[in-house]
C-alpha cells in the first residue's frame, strides 16, 4: 500500500515538472520572437534616419542656390547678368586684340622671310654676274682692236662671236644688268675717276671718256665706271 503511493506520488511529481518545462520553453521562445521583431523594426528605421541626417553635398548646394536665387530680386538677376556680359565682351576683346596681333607678326615675318630671299637671289646673282663682267671686257677688247682687214672682210667665224657676244649681254639684261652712261656729268656714285685733265672740248666736270663700261643690276652697283674726267 505504502509502495503503491510512494509510486504515484513520483509520477505526480514527474508530471509537475514537465509541465513547468514546457511552460518555461515556451516564454524563451515568446521572448526571442519579441527580440527578433524589435530587431527588425529598429533596422528598417535606420535607412531613412541615416538619410535625412547625413544630407549629400549636391542636396546642400542645391538648396542654397535655390535659397539665394529666391532671395536675389530680379534687379539684381539683371545687374549679374549684365556684368557677365560685360565679362564675357572684355574677354572676347582681349582674344580678338590677340589673333589680330598674331596675325599682324606672321605678316611680318612672312615679308621679312620673303624680302631676305630676295635679297640673298639678287645676292647670289650679282657674285655670278661680276664674274662674266671680264667676259664682255675681253669681248670689246677683242672687237676694238681687231685688224682692219679682218673688221671689213666680216669672217663667220667673226660673226659667230658677235653672236656670242650679244646672247650674253641679252642674258645679263634678262637679270636687270644695264651698263651704266659713259657721258655727260661725273657721279661719284656711278664712276671712278682714272685722272682729271683740262679740255676745251668738254665742259668742267664732265667725263671725257670711259677706260672700262661700268654695270649696275636693279639699282644696285656692280662696278662703276673708269673715266677721265675734265678738269
Amino acid at each position: 500500500m505504502t509502495k503503491q503511493h510512494t509510486n504515484s506520488g513520483i509520477g505526480a511529481q514527474g508530471a509537475a515538472h514537465a509541465q513547468a518545462a514546457a511552460e518555461i520553453n515556451e516564454q524563451h521562445q515568446a521572448d526571442e520572437s519579441v527580440i527578433a521583431e524589435a530587431s527588425v523594426a529598429v533596422g528598417e528605421g535606420a535607412g531613412p534616419q541615416g538619410d535625412e541626417s547625413t544630407p549629400s553635398y549636391v542636396d546642400a548646394t542645391a538648396d542654397a542656390a535655390g535659397a539665394a536665387t529666391q532671395e536675389a530680386t530680379p534687379e539684381q538677376v539683371i545687374a549679374q547678368l549684365q556684368s557677365d556680359l560685360e565679362a564675357e565682351k572684355a574677354h572676347n576683346a582681349d582674344l580678338l586684340d590677340k589673333f589680330q596681333r598674331s596675325a599682324a607678326e606672321f605678316q611680318n615675318s612672312r615679308r621679312r622671310q620673303e624680302k631676305q630671299t630676295a635679297d640673298a637671289i639678287d645676292r647670289a646673282s650679282a657674285q655670278i654676274v661680276r664674274k662674266l663682267l671680264p667676259v664682255l671686257d675681253d669681248f670689246d677688247l677683242a672687237f676694238e682692236r681687231m685688224p682692219a682687214t679682218l673688221a671689213n672682210d666680216q669672217p663667220a667665224w667673226v660673226d659667230g662671236f658677235r653672236q656670242i657676244q650679244r646672247k650674253l649681254v641679252a642674258i645679263l639684261e634678262e637679270e636687270g644688268v644695264k651698263q651704266i652712261p659713259s657721258d655727260g656729268a661725273f657721279d661719284p656714285t656711278h664712276h671712278e675717276a682714272v685722272s682729271s685733265e683740262p679740255n676745251e672740248s668738254v665742259a668742267s666736270g664732265n667725263i671725257i671718256s670711259t677706260l672700262r663700261v661700268g654695270y649696275e643690276q636693279r639699282g644696285h652697283i656692280l662696278r662703276p665706271s673708269l673715266v677721265r674726267v675734265a678738269a
